[in-house]
């Protein structure tokens, strides 16, 4: 105890000048839903999970506080208007009638402006530990508490008095009230979706595809295509013609489409992730499933574009080219950064495949010290692995979801290719894919029961206000 009181007056002597405001009375931009024994809820204010008492840490009470379970995410667009942040941390001491076990983890951390400022692992039943964070000249703060090694079922994330210093607290409230209205209208905003185009050579119509009712499909011929902005921007067809697409295709629920921590990640289609990915997980729903923008500035050209991210503070947007009479699909993916400080920003190419559907993966060769893999069961295995490239056999059968396999390599090629059970396939090379040893593998590879991926990882670079980044690809079958 005599170390709690320690804790509480170096935080008091590292804060300085300036007004306390309890962060628990202050409007966040955005939090996740996560688990809890009750259902799925938000973080809640100065009780523990439950609802039915205090805030406690290894013993010690808190009237004040903020409470959650991991992948616990609170998001505060402040737009420089704090000094620092300042808590105690641990993992709550409450006990659920459906618990069980006796040990757990958790992983505390705290990003200023997309940057990892302070990380901490804590087990149930520490003391509480003090956290510091100067803010000044900040635009953004997130809380973190992410999933431990063990113990999922009590992982409860507390903050116990956490507070921001600032010099102007009514300027502070009014600053994060207009940020979370404004988070709220993107969260919302539906586009006005246009007729499709008059092309002369490439047929373009406007269809509902799977409920959305503004989707558009592209026939040049050679090739079919699917995109539906409302559902992210995403391509969800793609085929030559008289053969079948690869893509999977399932969306999340409708009325949790935007909303965080309500559906699991498991929707189909083509889309993209920002790296480095350690300061952008957990996912903004606005970029993955919102309603995107989209117009149409040639014949064969569509181009796709996000609302701004208030979590991440960048804009997705989507360049697809179709060329009349060509047997390909391009497609560029693009970051532009909308925050006001200059980042180290990179795209993440992700498409995902229905992996039922899949007989094999061909990949190109690459040094064996220059690969990553992990895995879980046997649904996916080499088949051979030679000079000439590699074969990865798909299996997966009905009672298998642990099954898992993931594959990073750097090899000197980039070019993908998928083939289903019944012989279609699907083949994607990535053009601007990082080549370089640092940052991540220009090839990627995921497989579960649920779905697939194929993925490749662009460079970074620092980007100041309003640059952009790109990662292009060529899509055959």
């Amino acid at each position: 105890m005599r170390l709690f009181f320690l804790s509480l007056l170096l935080i008091g002597a590292l804060c300085g000048s300036g007004a306390e405001v309890g962060l628990e009375t202050l409007p966040w931009t955005d939090a996740a839903w996560s688990w809890s024994q009750d259902g799925p809820v938000l973080p809640k204010i100065n009780t523990n999970l439950s609802g039915k008492g205090k805030i406690s840490i290894g013993g010690v009470r808190f009237e004040r506080g903020i409470c959650g379970h991991t992948g616990f995410s609170i998001v505060y667009r402040l737009d420089r208007t704090a000094d620092s942040f300042s808590a105690m941390i641990g993992v709550d001491d409450e006990r659920h009638p459906k618990d069980f076990g006796r040990e757990a983890d958790v992983r505390f951390a705290v990003l200023a402006d997309r940057q990892e400022v302070f990380q901490r692992r804590m087990r149930l039943g520490e003391k509480p530990v003090p956290v510091h964070v100067d803010l000044r000249g900040k635009t953004q703060l997130e809380l973190r508490g992410e999933y431990g090694k063990g113990g999922f079922l009590l992982q409860r994330v507390a903050w116990g008095n956490p507070v921001l210093r600032t010099s102007s607290p009514e300027r502070l409230r009014t600053v994060l009230e207009r940020n979370r209205e404004k988070h709220m209208q993107n969260l919302a905003a539906q586009p006005v979706y246009p007729e499709a185009p008059a092309w002369k050579r490439i047929r373009i119509s406007k269809i509902n595809w799977n409920g959305f009712r503004n989707a558009y499909r592209i026939d040049n011929g050679r090739i079919i295509v699917t995109v539906v902005p409302e559902c992210g921007g995403r391509i969800m067809e793609f085929a030559a013609v008289g053969k079948t697409s690869l893509l999977k295709q399932s969306v999340p629920p409708a009325k949790f489409r935007t909303v965080r921590g309500r559906s699991g990640d498991s929707a189909g289609g083509h889309f993209m992730r920002v790296q480095p990915s350690k300061g952008f997980h957990p996912n903004d729903p606005l970029l993955q499933h919102g309603p995107f923008r989209i117009e149409f500035p040639s014949e064969g050209e569509i181009r796709m574009s996000s609302m701004e991210s208030a979590l991440f503070q960048v804009i997705y947007e989507y360049r697809i080219c179709i060329r009349p009479g060509v047997p390909e699909l391009e497609v560029t993916n693009t970051l532009i950064n909308t925050a006001p400080y200059e980042r180290l920003l990179g795209v993440w190419s992700i498409t995902r495949l229905d992996s039922s559907a899949l007989k094999r993966v061909l990949l190109p060769p690459s040094d064996r010290r220059q690969r990553e893999i992990s895995r879980s069961g046997d649904s996916v295995s080499f088949s051979s692995d030679t000079a000439e490239g590699m074969e990865l056999l798909v299996n997966f059968r009905p009672g298998t979801p642990r099954d898992f396999f993931e594959f990073r390599s750097r090899s000197a090629g980039t070019e993908l290719e998928a083939e289903a059970r019944n012989g279609d396939r699907l083949r994607i090379r990535y053009e601007g894919a990082n080549r370089s040893p640092e940052g991540e593998a220009p090839i990627h590879l995921f497989f579960c029961d649920r779905f697939s991926e194929m993925e490749s990882h662009g460079p970074t670079r620092l980007l100041k206000s309003g640059e952009r980044i790109s990662l292009s690809e060529r899509w055959s079958q």
